[in-house]
């Protein structure tokens, strides 16, 4: 297989537990809010294929990787999901990526040790179960782990490659017809041998500990990339290898964590595309995103590397951020061309002309730094709000313009709608005298309600991403951004 760029154009809609929300679906938890029917998921699959993907990948998270999974009625319920799901995108020209973390398992995300006889069964034995229930899937994407990594009785990235080899034989066992995804997720190969936990640790996540997993080391990357190409050959020859520009978590080719050189060379056997979250929306900042500078320049550079046969765009708001999707699609299949004149284009196939203006405003919703957001916004709070105001006006402006001319999930009303609830809460928060504490209640009802409901869930980033939001609001006085904005450069923990 050759690596034509942007020819592997794939939509990744990420809908685990801890990353549920109004504009995701709910599929592991019946009965709650935000779970789709089949028409919603038919309606999507028809705007992807209208978008231009021609690949639907999702995560076989940790709470379906399991027991509980294989044997519960949540995994059966997903099962017959995901099965009508493949059959549709197949209809539509796209095919279907499951995506799974070696030996990451169960909703309290424990990694067990391929070193521990009983625990690698275990392992081999899941994936075996979840093989036989997916029998569409054209592509079996087998990565580190997220958040999942061992480091224990000798476990290291090494290990992680050679297991990955043994699992792509079963895959082909049970799905001769499945090529193999292996990702390299991570500084690389996200904690494999550098994860560390407290005492007597048997592998259970400690999120305390998860920053350990991205440590990097130009010794530990080299000999890992060094492997790994001495195992390719060993993998099925149509595998596909999932790495990133840069061994980070933006995918940024500074210094010693320069991917490049490995990508060439891994990309002279193997096609390669990329796997980052960054571009698009990070995790848990929800809110209609403008990323677009960043993405089309990464494009590029991704062409001139490789060049890579494509990658992701990332979501878990495909009910919110349609423009980031369509922006994502595009920027593979046109790299040279305006991002923004992209967007003034959506937005006239969405709401009619006479509605460019809209893209003049939506990038000030990038205003708080976070995973992937590198634009810098420059302006005073109260230039902010008075932008906001107008955006907000535009949106009201556009009540029932019924004149889309794609394929649209779910509405273009509905959209317009959501778009017009972010443009008055920043308002809001942005104007002289905000209720912070109501506005927090007011987008977590929004946005997060389902955790009501749920258990306290391992990793706490919903009710982590609302502080964000409002403490930014908060400490934002005159024309002076607040100069801690937390993570911009991807340490999600």
């Amino acid at each position: 297989m050759n690596n034509v760029f942007g020819q592997r154009r794939v939509y990744y809609n990420n809908f685990a537990e801890h990353l549920l929300n109004a504009y995701n679906p709910n599929m592991t938890h019946a009965g709650l809010p935000y779970c789709w029917s089949d028409r919603d998921w038919t309606a999507l699959i028809e705007m992807l294929e209208a978008f231009g993907y021609n690949v639907f990948q999702y995560w076989l998270t940790p709470r379906l990787f399991c027991r509980e999974g294989v044997t519960g009625e949540f995994g059966r319920k997903f099962t017959r999901q995901i099965n009508f799901i493949t059959e549709q995108a197949h209809r539509h020209n796209l095919k279907v990526e499951f995506l799974c973390s070696l030996s990451t398992v169960g909703s309290d995300w424990h990694t067990l040790c391929p070193g521990i006889p009983s625990e690698w069964e275990e392992c081999r034995y899941l994936w075996r179960e979840w093989l036989s229930r997916l029998p569409g899937t054209d592509i079996v994407g087998i990565f580190p782990g997220d958040p999942g990594a061992c480091s224990r009785h000798g476990c290291t990235a090494l290990t992680f490659i050679d297991r990955a080899n043994e699992i792509a034989a079963l895959v082909k066992q049970h799905l001769p017809h499945a090529q193999i995804d292996l990702g390299t997720w991570g500084p690389p190969i996200f904690g494999w041998g550098i994860i560390q936990g407290p005492e007597g640790w048997k592998g259970e996540f400690v999120q305390a500990y998860q920053h350990t997993a991205w440590q990097f080391d130009k010794k530990r990357a080299d000999e890992t990339m060094v492997h790994l190409l001495k195992r390719l050959p060993d993998f099925p020859s149509d595998t596909i290898v999932s790495i990133n520009l840069g061994f980070n978590p933006d995918g940024i080719p500074n210094g010693d964590q320069d991917a490049r050189p490995w990508a060439r060379q891994i990309a002279a056997a193997n096609p390669i595309q990329t796997w980052d979250f960054s571009l698009t929306e990070g995790e848990n900042a929800i809110l209609p995103h403008y990323r677009f500078q960043r993405l089309f320049e990464q494009r590029r550079r991704e062409r001139d590397a490789a060049p890579y046969s494509g990658g992701i765009c990332y979501t878990m708001t495909p009910k919110l951020n349609q423009l980031s999707l369509y922006e994502a699609a595009q920027s593979f299949i046109r790299p040279d061309d305006d991002y923004n004149e992209i967007a003034r284009e959506f937005y006239r196939q969405v709401f009619g002309p006479g509605t460019e203006e809209l893209v003049e405003h939506l990038p000030l919703f990038e205003i708080i730094k976070d995973w992937g957001n590198h634009l810098t916004i420059d302006l005073s709070r109260e230039d902010f709000h008075r932008r906001m105001n107008r955006l907000s006006e535009l949106l009201r402006g556009l009540e029932n313009r019924l004149a889309s001319t794609i394929p649209f999930f779910p509405t273009p009303e509905t959209y317009r709608q959501e778009l017009l609830f972010f443009a008055e809460m920043f308002a809001m928060l942005s104007g002289p005298a905000p209720d912070y504490d109501q506005l927090a209640r007011q987008y977590w009802q929004r946005v997060y309600a389902i955790y009501d409901q749920l258990p306290a869930h391992v990793d706490p980033r919903p009710q982590q991403a609302v502080r964000k939001i409002i403490d930014f609001f908060r400490t934002w006085k005159g024309a002076a951004l607040p100069q801690d904005q937390g993570p911009a450069n991807g340490q999600w923990v």
